[in-house]
């Protein structure tokens, strides 16, 4: 084909423009890597749990550090038509000192043994009702902590401290841009309010409900599905939209990189395509020809940056403070078909410059 005998023939020039689309693939692939882990680090952990819908209370505005359930609205909620399983949730950011020495804050997520609410114990045993003073903690805070199964730590919200001591490891991810520790609910809502309610304050946060037909409002509280309970979570959507925004200016980067590049080229060898046309060669065959060149060229640039992206992550995971980056199948393939559509988008002007080329002028201008 004579597209790809130009590429042997002119390795340098096809090889610059491979090298700069391998940067801009890279670049795309990190910053969808990105996207994808900052949005497990938002809620992981509430996209993990077994539910199909939330509950707030109504004047929440569907968040969990706004929302506060009181026993009887809880009781409503979890006998309304449609609920076929629920349980009450709480929840509390709180810090806790790390082996370093150093403060962190952690995801405290208050839950009642043997409900839809209970994670699953990866290591270690489960809590039960006797637990009082245990946690699950989430694989990610073991690793920034530095704890294991069986250490204590001190855990402080507000004014209060209680030491809890790890009886389990759990796989849930994170919540709130923090790492989950699942404790009873009783104890996190003694810890979140202490005595001053004197029993008649909020038992729970959120409501977790499974059923066919749970997307409703009662009196008192707001029930919206998982998905959009995650799309509220404070801070996801200015997130979502700034990584969008990199995506979109990315790939329009890349577009016109690989647009002006071919298009310049296509300038330089408008006498050739001029001749080519006298021999008989038809529009389609030499557009074929450029769109195989681009082809070749994405290509190349795509297959490359994929290893560089995946060390990338390895490396950075390896930090002591690890990058939310996060890479799947889905996203390595959506961001590699998106790249290359991208790329031969930027070549239509190139080919509109074919479709000009008149061989009688073309073959005049090589005299």
């Amino acid at each position: 084909m004579v597209g790809l005998l130009e590429i042997r023939r002119r390795k340098t020039q096809f090889a610059l423009i491979a090298s700069v689309f391998v940067l801009i693939a890279y670049l795309v692939m990190m910053i969808n890597g990105l996207g994808i882990g900052l949005n497990q680090l938002a809620g992981s952990a509430l996209l993990n749990m077994d539910a199909d819908a939330f509950a707030y209370s109504s004047d929440a505005g569907r968040s969990v550090i706004r929302s506060e359930l009181s026993q009887e609205t809880v009781d409503s909620i979890q006998t309304a038509p449609g609920v076929d399983e629920s349980a009450p949730l709480a929840y509390a950011a709180a810090s806790y000192e790390r082996s370093s020495g150093s403060i962190s804050s952690a995801a405290l997520i208050g839950y009642d043994p043997g409900t839809i609410a209970e994670p699953t114990v990866i290591d270690g045993r489960a809590l039960t009702e006797d637990d009082q003073h245990g946690i699950l903690a989430d694989t990610t805070f073991l690793d920034e902590s530095g704890l294991s199964i069986g250490d204590s730590l001190t855990v402080r919200l507000r004014l209060q401290a209680v030491e809890l001591t790890i009886v389990g490891e759990i796989d849930e991810g994170a919540f709130f841009f923090q790492p989950a520790v699942y404790l009873l609910r009783s104890t996190l809502i003694d810890l979140k309010y202490g005595t001053a309610l004197d029993g008649g304050g909020p038992v729970a946060s959120v409501v977790l409900t499974q059923g066919d037909d749970t997307i409703r409002s009662g009196e008192g509280f707001e029930l919206v599905d998982k998905q959009t309970a995650f799309d509220n979570i404070e801070g996801v959507a200015g997130q979502q939209s700034t990584v969008q925004a990199l995506q979109g200016f990315g790939y329009i980067i890349g577009a016109m990189i690989v647009g002006v590049f071919f298009y310049v080229l296509t300038l330089q060898k408008i006498p050739q395509f001029g001749m080519l046309k006298a021999l008989g060669a038809s529009n389609r065959y030499i557009i074929g020809q450029l769109l195989i060149q681009v082809i070749v060229i994405a290509g190349i640039g795509i297959a490359l940056s994929l290893p560089l992206a995946i060390l990338t992550d390895r490396g950075l995971q390896s930090l002591p403070d690890s990058v939310p980056i996060a890479f799947t199948t889905s996203m390595f393939v959506t961001t590699c078909v998106a790249l290359l559509v991208t790329a031969l988008l930027g070549a239509i002007f190139s080919a509109r410059q074919v479709l000009r080329v008149d061989p009688i002028i073309a073959l005049g201008q090589q005299q």
